[in-house]
């Protein structure tokens, strides 16, 4: 059995806000406005987040394959 798959990315939100989506297998979970404008801090305060509505932390990868940049983690880390 493969563990689900997350997916992390930069979004445009409703009125032009920008912010993050976290989608799993393909699915959405949820969206937050960005944390900071300071991109790179931004995007640790996004893992962060997710990894909350997630419930455990990840490995995050970041990719642009097939697409635009966005950060992918499969499944809870084994302790």
């Amino acid at each position: 059995m493969s563990l689900p798959r997350y997916v992390l990315a930069p979004a445009d939100l409703v009125g032009g806000v920008t912010g993050w989506q976290l989608h799993r297998d393909g699915l959405f979970l949820d969206c937050h406005e960005s944390f900071t404008v300071h991109f790179d801090r931004d995007v640790e305060a996004a893992m962060d987040w997710a990894e909350q509505i997630i419930g455990a932390r990840q490995d995050w990868r970041h990719t642009r394959e097939g697409g635009p940049d966005r950060w992918i983690a499969a499944g809870a880390e084994m302790a």
